[in-house]
């Protein structure tokens, strides 16, 4: 079969993921559709590249979807763990392509070394007091070069608190839910927060904003 990374990428990955000072786990959930074919490949070729990478596939009808918040009609799915298996709130819902393959290695290593950057200390603080369960969904395609930054603004939100889910959800692979939101071009950022069992949105918006903008919107949502 081959290769998704040619071997220029390859070095260039792999010096990349230099950075990493701990394990990270990915777990991927997918079923027999071509995009969960296309993920486990580029997930296998990323775990050949550093073996602190771990790598678990499930089929969507697995007891261990039980376990995450998973979106039951968007595969394929991963999750990003720490080596103690703990879950940051970071979800992909279809192939992390393109730009967005830049914004999956940030992630891992951010989870590697729990790490958040994107926020300063003071707006670290206002996301850590949100308590009320909140998703933050980035609409993406894989050529949208501003994709990456709302993506991990939203990884990163999740990271600070477990209240918090950062969802990159592919728009071009799942039409029916971009349909449903309404995204006509990306990055397209919808936040929603539970009430009674139910996802209700609180508030949307187009691009990739500045960091207080950011977190301003993500307040806004619980106030």
């Amino acid at each position: 079969m081959e290769k998704l990374m040619d071997k220029e990428t390859q070095n260039k990955v792999r010096e990349i993921l230099e950075e990493l000072t701990e394990p990270v786990q990915i777990f991927l959930f997918k079923n027999d559709g071509e995009y969960s074919e296309i993920v486990e490949q580029l997930l296998g070729e990323l775990k050949e590249l550093d073996d602190r990478i771990k790598v678990d596939t499930y089929h969507s009808d697995s007891e261990e979807i039980n376990n995450y918040d998973i979106e039951r009609d968007l595969f394929p799915a991963m999750v990003i763990l720490d080596s103690e298996g703990n879950d940051y709130g970071i979800r992909y819902y279809g192939i992390p392509s393109g730009y967005e393959f830049t914004t999956l290695l940030q992630n891992l290593i951010a989870v590697s070394n729990n790490s958040v950057t994107s926020f300063s200390d003071e707006n670290k603080e206002k996301l850590s007091k949100i308590d009320k369960k909140m998703r933050i969904r980035v609409f993406v395609t894989p050529t949208c070069p501003y994709c990456p930054r709302a993506v991990f603004a939203a990884h990163q939100a999740a990271m600070l608190n477990p209240n918090i889910t950062g969802e990159m959800i592919e728009a071009n692979e799942f039409d029916r839910i971009s349909f449903e939101y309404g995204v006509s071009s990306v990055p397209h950022t919808v936040i929603e927060v539970k009430e009674s069992e139910e996802w209700v949105k609180k508030g949307e918006f187009v691009g990739a904003y500045p960091e207080n903008s950011f977190v301003e919107e993500v307040l806004k949502a619980v106030e």
